[in-house]
């Protein structure tokens, strides 16, 4: 079977290679061949684009020239150019200019202002936000080109000019930022007084024109269109990058040349230049169309040949896949499943079908999980047991150990005294006798573990008398938390012994809880003698090893228990801290999970 499984592979092997490489000389044909004709009838269609962008700039530039021919026309202009030689008012001066101007901004969208600088260094003007005028055309910081027509006036025949992108000049209005515009500056004549200069008027054309020519010619996303002068200043750029900038010379020399080139720009991407020149405005409208592009293109054409080729080969693989698996199938499945089997998943089995070999080879592996579920099962419950049993074991070694003391307290106060405190120590001792019987549980609240605690300080407080007070600080919202049964009283019995019993100066036992997140917290501190240092390292050493062999009496067996039940009830999730200072005092603290009852 093994054998047989080895050549069926090898003969698969064989067959795919043979067809994957036929597939590959054939894609890559179709690919050049589809390069080719979908690059020639791209560079097609791209001149007939920038040759449309052409012709539609030559007629906007049509249209300029007839908006200055209306101007020239209107009633309200040419009194306006009458009255330079006379002493006017000013004000009276620009409510004329003003009319001639908010009229010719409504006859289209894209013209953003109209400003007018006569031959005394007034300047008019009106946008599609204000209108107004200033004294001297220098104080409100006209662009650069204007001030070039401006010197240049008497050289200035006549015809139209089409000025580069550039920011705005700023006028009265703050409120909104000055916009990118190009311009058409016109000297004025005055027809009546022999043709003499009167000025030059000025028109700003926002961008939006510009970008509906360029998204019109532009044939996708990937390619660039520029609009520029002979200069190379960029009128309009759709990528935003050059806008109002100036082109590489790389392109400018490439003008003069054939209308369609390749390029590599500094990106090192090649791109397919075409480009064309408007007569009228002398602009040059040129794109740079990427060649990935076309590449995209004819691989979409050779993606679908391939991936038709590809369904067929799949067909093939899955009758031949079928057939061959038909004899393999349940050994594939046997051994899948012993995979993926562990011990966090044994509840795994073998699918069983028929009686043959692998079947009984599958029941066999289907009882050994079963069997070996049924251990494990059994052998965490007697863990469970066990971990019972000692936490059981330990909450006793307290009970001998403790009435112990207080029996023994108690006779001494019956021998000595005869007085009636032995009566509240009886009934102190006949409570926490109770609390041990019914200790069934490992927790218990704080609330009935404080009683407890209660009960053995009021036997303390009778034993020792002036010399121990205590104080309690649990506020109420903790009293339902759960926490290991006897383990406050084991704090309070430290601090007892090793911190007022070998003294003979008063103390005082303070007990608080609180919680943190969701972490309850236990302390209890004395005012006692304190810990030495050396020793007190030495209980911290003991606090992690729970062999009762390698304990010494530096740490008591009361805390010693209580540590060892932390551990098994919360594991890493319950702490016990012990914080020392000679002379000072003793804290020791519990932290557990908070859980109410």
């Amino acid at each position: 079977m093994k054998k047989v499984k080895k050549l069926r592979y090898k003969l698969m092997i064989v067959f795919l290679s043979l067809m994957i490489l036929t597939l590959i000389c054939v894609i890559a044909v179709t690919h050049s061949k589809s390069l080719s004709v979908i690059r020639e009838q791209s560079l097609q269609l791209n001149r007939r684009l920038v040759a449309a962008g052409v012709e539609k700039l030559d007629t906007s530039y049509t249209q300029l020239n007839r908006i200055y021919q209306s101007v020239y026309l209107n009633e309200d202009f040419r009194e306006l150019l009458r009255r330079q030689n006379r002493s006017t008012s000013l004000n009276s001066d620009a409510e004329l200019a003003k009319n001639v101007f908010l009229s010719v901004l409504s006859s289209r969208t894209d013209l953003y202002s109209m400003i007018f600088i006569d031959m005394q260094g007034r300047l008019f003007y009106a946008t599609r936000d204000e209108a107004g005028f200033y004294p001297d055309y220098r104080s409100c910081a006209p662009p650069e080109e204007y001030l070039q027509q401006l010197t240049h006036l008497d050289e200035w025949q006549s015809g139209l000019r089409l000025l580069p992108t550039h920011e705005h000049m700023p006028l009265r209005s703050t409120d909104t930022a000055a916009p990118l515009v190009y311009s058409a500056a016109r000297k004025i004549v005055n027809t009546e007084l022999g043709f003499s200069a009167a000025g030059i008027l000025f028109i700003t054309i926002d961008l939006s024109d510009m970008e509906r020519l360029t998204d019109l010619i532009r044939p996708d996303d990937s390619s660039v269109t520029y609009i520029a002068n002979t200069d190379g200043r960029v009128i309009f750029d759709s990528s935003g990058e050059r806008t109002g900038g100036n082109l590489p010379k790389a392109f400018l020399d490439r003008f003069s040349g054939d209308m369609l080139q390749d390029v590599t720009l500094r990106d090192g991407r090649p791109y397919v230049m075409v480009w064309a020149r408007a007569e009228a405005s002398d602009w040059y409208v040129l794109t740079l169309i990427p060649e990935a592009a076309y590449a995209a293109d004819a691989l979409h054409v050779s993606t679908s040949i391939l991936v038709t080729a590809l369904i067929a080969v799949f067909l093939v693989i899955v009758f031949t896949t079928l057939t061959s698996r038909m004899i393999s199938r349940p050994i594939e499945d046997l051994a899948s499943v012993m995979g993926q089997s562990g011990l966090q998943d044994l509840g795994r089995r073998v699918e069983i079908s028929g009686n043959d070999e692998i079947a009984q080879l599958g029941e066999s592996f289907n009882h050994l999980m079963e069997n070996l579920q049924t251990s494990i099962h059994n052998e965490y419950e007697l863990q469970l047991q066990q971990k019972e049993a000692t936490i059981r074991a330990l909450q006793a070694q307290l009970n001998p150990h403790f009435l112990y003391n207080v029996l023994q307290s108690m006779g001494s106060i019956a021998l000595v005294n005869g007085v009636p405190e032995i009566s509240a120590m009886s009934t102190a001792l006949g409570n926490i006798l109770r609390y041990n019987i019914k200790g069934e549980n490992a927790l218990t609240t704080v609330r009935d573990e404080l009683a407890y605690t209660r009960d053995y300080l009021s036997i303390q407080k009778i034993r020792f008398g002036d010399r121990l007070d205590y104080l309690i600080d649990i506020p109420e919202y903790i009293m339902q938390g759960l926490i290991p049964r006897v383990s406050i009283q084991p704090m309070v019995e430290n601090a007892i012994i090793h911190g007022f019993e070998q003294r003979q100066e008063p103390g005082t036992i303070c007990i608080r809880g609180w919680t943190a997140d969701d972490r309850l917290l236990i302390e209890v501190a004395d005012d006692g003698q304190g810990i030495a240092p050396e020793r007190l390292a030495q209980i911290r050493s003991q606090l992690t090893c729970l062999d009762d062999r390698a304990q010494t009496p530096a740490l008591g067996i009361g805390i010693r228990n209580l540590h060892a039940r932390l551990k098994l009830l919360y594991e890493t999730a319950g702490t016990l801290r012990i914080e020392s200072e000679p002379a000072v005092g003793t804290v020791i603290q519990i932290e557990v999970p908070f859980i109410k009852e």
